[in-house]
């Protein structure tokens, strides 16, 4: 089974009506928070790895929460420290947003889902403001939503493992012919 055909069997893509973090509706979602409960999860892992593997940077930083668990199995797996930055304050404890001492170095954000760039950008600015420098980020799926330009705009280059036009032309034949025609309806309007 692909990557894509996992993601539909074990419900991390669901069609349908959906809110997303951007404020925007989708007919679709990709909840990829539950992605590491399955085997699947290390060949994302892998592919994340190739990826990357001309990417120069001294620590890794995940954007919580979906971000965590792929930063966290890269830096094992690369041996490069790691650490996370939070979108909003706790409200207890120290506060902090960036849980890293990244004054100095040189780093890559990494996060599950791009849509339209904003937790990345968010990400960048906080790192900056520490003193970190960002040029690059890398997600899981990117939902070619505009957040790779967004991205180019502040000198941050986006890697994706998976792409969702990849990911829903993998599953095309899975789908309803109602479903097809939503996404693609979505789909063309994003491109336009």
């Amino acid at each position: 089974m692909n990557f894509a055909e996992e993601l539909l069997d074990k419900k991390l893509l669901l069609i349908g009506s959906f809110v997303l973090t951007s404020g925007r509706t989708s007919p679709y979602y990709l909840d990829l928070r539950r992605l590491p409960n399955y085997q699947v999860f290390f060949d994302v892992v892998s592919k994340a790895i190739d990826l990357i593997k001309g990417v120069k940077f001294d620590m890794i930083l995940g954007v919580a929460t979906g971000g965590v668990p792929l930063a966290s199995f890269l830096s094992c797996k690369l041996t490069t420290p790691m650490g996370y930055v939070r979108l909003e304050k706790k409200g207890h404890g120290t506060d902090k947003l960036l849980e890293a001492d990244v004054k100095g170095k040189k780093v890559i954000i990494v996060d599950d889902v791009a849509t339209s760039g904003g937790s990345i950008e968010k990400s960048a600015l906080i790192i900056r403001e520490n003193g970190g420098e960002v040029n690059d980020a890398l997600v899981i799926v990117d939902r070619e939503e505009g957040a790779k330009e967004r991205l180019q705009d502040l000198g941050i280059n986006l890697y994706s493992v998976f792409s969702i036009h990849e990911i829903l032309n993998e599953i095309s034949s899975k789908l309803s012919d109602q479903e097809r025609k939503l996404l693609q309806d979505y789909l063309v309007k994003k491109v336009e």
